[in-house]
């Protein structure tokens, strides 16, 4: 495995596991298979890719991580977490995002550390997705530079 498909595989890894763990912290354990199975597809698709060395099993992976870094990372943890963290409103629409303090299932010793918890697995959630698409973006280039030497290699 490549340097830069292991950080990748670990940027995606990490925000989907802070995205399991906030949403979990919010909603509860009915999220958690959900959660899980999330953080799971990662490590699935690049064990079957190392497996079968399929650029359909690839091109799964590299879409799965747009669809965390856009949901997860810009969406909820940039438009939602971020923004609040910095004093600025919300943009997004999700339920519940307009309140200052958003009810949670589980609750730690004051509703400060409540808010600050839940808060900051929202914008770790971000920062890993932006690992996360940067990681993505080197690989999808490295592989992109590799199929062209490939094919000059094979025409000449």
């Amino acid at each position: 495995m490549t340097r830069v498909l292991r950080r990748s595989l670990v940027a995606v890894t990490v925000a989907m596991v802070a995205t399991g763990v906030h949403h979990v912290f919010r909603l509860g354990t009915a999220v958690l298979p959900a959660a899980i199975g999330l953080s799971l597809v990662p490590l699935v698709l690049v064990a079957l890719y190392r497996w079968r060395t399929s650029w359909w099993l690839l091109a799964a992976y590299l879409l799965y991580n747009v669809l965390v870094v856009w949901w997860f990372g810009v969406v909820d943890g940039f438009l939602d977490h971020v923004l609040k963290a910095a004093g600025l409103s919300n943009l997004t629409f999700l339920p519940g995002s307009d309140q200052d303090v958003v009810p949670t299932v589980y609750r730690l010793w004051s509703p400060q550390a409540t808010s600050v918890f839940y808060e900051g697995t929202g914008v770790l959630t971000a920062a890993a997705s932006a690992f996360a698409a940067y990681y993505a973006w080197r690989l999808t280039s490295q592989l992109l530079r590799q199929r062209r030497a490939n094919h000059q290699q094979t025409l000449g």
